[in-house]
């Protein structure tokens, strides 16, 4: 293929087709300004039968792009970081719709930022570029899809913001959609309200359609003929037998409110329709794994079907209903906050610890770092295999966890108290103890409680519900609260809200089917969840309302600002003075850039000799303020008096007790306690004039 090339003005997107990657069956090298990615796309038959699309997508940040080294060990990229797994399941979430449900075929993407600035964020090129792969290669990707991201600052909204005008915002939105609609939605707000929410996502939802027709000129110029997917084992037939098996009295046999037991059922129907097959099973003529996907397939539509035609779900609730919740607090006596949050078969047990500025995550990224997001404020979720009665291998977190604890994480970033006042650095542990759908808006709910528990002042409680929709034959759909497992499995929607009584604060919505949520839906949805969230905001607030005091199991930190060009006189060469502080009084201490100091002290600790410590060194003292020294030089004129490790105040003649002036030499000696009061301080110098006390 001849190289070419192609721009997009509007966005400041420019593509070069042709030149890169050639043995890929789609290759895309996209550039804005000076952030550049290349996006390939890979087919390959499965060797076996899967039963659903073999996608694998793979996005790479090269710390080259921006001019650094890794710090690592070994000095190269390793483990994928959380930001490049939330990326790559973003892209993944926009494009996994879009293709047909019969194909089966393995699909790798792999986009690998090569280039980045300080302005031009590569998330939202790197969706771009895949979709434009697929869309140029062989592979039957149904449709483009298009991302833009949305801002809001000083009350206005930015489209395509800067990277730097998105640090300064209270709302960013990641917004992904088709020609027909929207298809994914992904963000943070400090309470944004549904109204002003859906208004700027169907805004932005008439760019995107500009970036779509941009994206099909160029599949029409480039012209790659699709390979249609194969049909290898006739599944329509399958799907008739299937039809004829699944009656209505079978299907509405799954019912019960109990996850276990309708599990029982679903195993128990299953078997049966295998084992009417099983002469074709054993002849080879059909993989059972055949069988088990178009029996999935048929349940779905036919319990769609049944669902919205009686007007109740499968565990009988309505379609508005949320299930039963429990919360309780205090479940660790020996953790800072710790709660336990039960709705229905989903339950979570989260624990909160505070600690100081030296427990913060350290953060390695590309592109310059948002200070709300500096590593002070941690969420780790957990989803361990025997809250779903599965025996799994535990090699620490995968992409769902990261992703999950990542929006649960998103909805307290406006929510936490000022680091000024409140300078904590907070971890959250969200252990998912058993589970039946929404793990990660229980998550947020147990968060909030947890943290309320251990006397963190948030600034508002946080709630969050995950929604659902089903849509039959005829075109009517209906949104589901709450939903659980099973309702995830075969409805069309997966949206998530959590947010306070002002507003949403996170939101992801992904779309399981090709096209996309109408401005009807959507409003509906964001209504139907608002009230979902306020309700169970109530069942919280029968716990709790308002934060603890801090336990005595917390450090306490005292923090204050000091003239930046005192820091060397605290830190001291090589660090020597303020390891001495810390050893000597018990405590942990901050200092950042902009003189703002931070000591935190335990109960054990000496925690107001060390802010004393500090302060003296930087100059803070009080005319009159008096300080038990050690005599460290004896002269003619006076002696020299250590008020604290780093600092000496001059003790003249004329300032010792009479009695004294003149044996003075002879009555102190090196290292001896005095008592001394400061009677002035030169800040210009650092000198300090003292005057002797005498003890009575």
């Amino acid at each position: 293929m001849i190289g070419r090339s192609f721009k997009f003005e509007e966005f400041g997107y420019e593509v070069e087709i042709g030149k890169f990657a050639q043995q890929a069956d789609g290759a895309v090298w996209m550039k804005k300004g000076g952030t550049i990615v290349l996006a390939t796309v890979v087919s390959a038959p499965s060797k076996d039968f899967s039963g659903f699309l073999q996608l694998s997508l793979e996005y790479r940040e090269l710390m080259s792009s921006a001019g650094k080294i890794p710090g690592s060990y070994h000095r190269r990229e390793g483990k994928s970081a959380d930001r490049e797994v939330l990326i790559s399941r973003l892209i993944d979430r926009s494009i996994r719709p879009l293709f047909p449900e019969n194909y089966f075929d393995q699909v790798q993407v792999v986009v690998t930022t090569y280039s980045v600035d300080k302005e031009n964020a590569p998330q939202t090129l790197a969706l771009t570029a895949a979709s434009l792969a697929l869309s140029i290669s062989k592979i039957p990707f149904l449709e483009p899809v298009a991302i833009i991201e949305i801002a809001r600052v000083d009350g206005e909204w930015i489209y395509t913001p800067t990277h730097s005008q998105t640090l300064s915002s209270d709302v960013r939105l990641l917004i992904a959609g088709t020609s027909e609609g929207i298809t994914m939605v992904e963000g943070a707000s400090n309470e944004i309200s549904e109204h002003d929410f859906v208004e700027v996502m169907f805004k932005a939802h008439l760019a995107i359609k500009r970036s779509i027709d941009w994206q099909l000129q160029i599949q029409k110029e480039i012209n790659v003929a699709k390979q249609p997917p194969t049909d290898t084992y006739n599944i329509a037939s399958w799907h008739s037998l299937a039809q004829d098996f699944l009656t209505r009295e079978l299907v509405i046999s799954v019912y019960s409110e109990d996850k276990v037991i309708r599990s029982a059922r679903l195993d128990e129907l299953k078997k049966q329709f295998s084992e009417l097959h099983v002469v074709a099973i054993d002849a080879g003529k059909i993989p059972k794994a055949v069988i088990d996907y178009v029996f999935d397939s048929v349940l779905k539509v036919k319990i769609t079907e049944l669902i919205i035609a009686q007007g109740a779900r499968i565990d009988s609730r309505a379609f508005d209903e949320v299930r039963k919740i429990a919360v309780e607090v205090g479940l660790l006596p020996s953790v800072h906050g710790s709660s336990l949050f039960t709705r229905g078969r989903t339950q979570a047990l989260v624990s909160a610890t505070l600690g100081g500025g030296q427990d913060e995550q350290r953060l390695e990224t590309i592109m310059p770092p948002n200070p709300l997001e500096d590593g002070s404020f941690m969420l780790h979720y957990n989803f361990l295999p025997f809250s779903v009665g599965e025996v799994k291998f535990m090699r620490g977190p995968g992409r769902r966890e990261v992703g999950h604890g990542h929006l649960a994480a998103s909805s307290f970033r406006y929510m936490l108290p000022d680091k000024e006042k409140f300078p904590y650095t907070i971890r959250l542990i969200a252990d998912i103890l058993e589970s039946d759908g929404s793990t990660s808006m229980a998550t947020v709910c147990g968060s909030t409680m947890s943290l309320m528990h251990a006397g963190v002042p948030l600034k508002k409680m946080v709630s969050g519900i995950a929604m659902g929709m089903l849509k039959n034959s005829d075109g009517e759909f209906r949104i589901l609260s709450d939903i659980s497992g099973f309702e995830d499995q075969f409805g069309l929607m997966d949206f998530k809200v959590a947010g306070t009584e002002g507003g949403i604060t996170a939101i992801q919505m992904d779309i399981k089917y090709k096209g996309g949520l109408t401005r009807e839906i959507f409003e509906k949805a964001l209504e139907q969840a608002r009230i979902g969230r306020m309700h169970i905001m109530g069942e919280m607030q029968k716990v709790m309302r308002q934060p603890n005091p801090l336990s005595e199991l917390v450090p306490k930190v005292v923090s204050f600002k000091i003239n930046p060009e005192k820091i060397g006189a605290i830190i001291g060469t090589g660090g020597k003075i303020i390891r001495e502080i810390i050893e000597q009084t018990g405590t942990t201490i901050d200092v950042e850039q902009d003189g703002l100091v931070k000591i935190f002290g335990g109960p054990d600790s000496k925690l107001e000799a060390a802010v004393r410590w500090v302060k003296t060194l930087a100059g803070q003292l009080t005319i009159g303020e008096i300080f038990e020294g050690k005599v460290r030089r004896i002269a003619d004129f006076g002696v020299f008096v250590e008020l604290v490790p780093g600092l000496d105040g001059l003790l003249h003649v004329s300032n010792i007790p009479r009695e004294m002036q003149r044996t003075y030499a002879r009555d102190l000696h090196i290292n001896q306690d005095i008592l001394v009061q400061v009677l002035d301080f030169d800040e210009s110098n650092g000198r300090v004039s003292l005057k002797m006390i005498t003890k009575t």
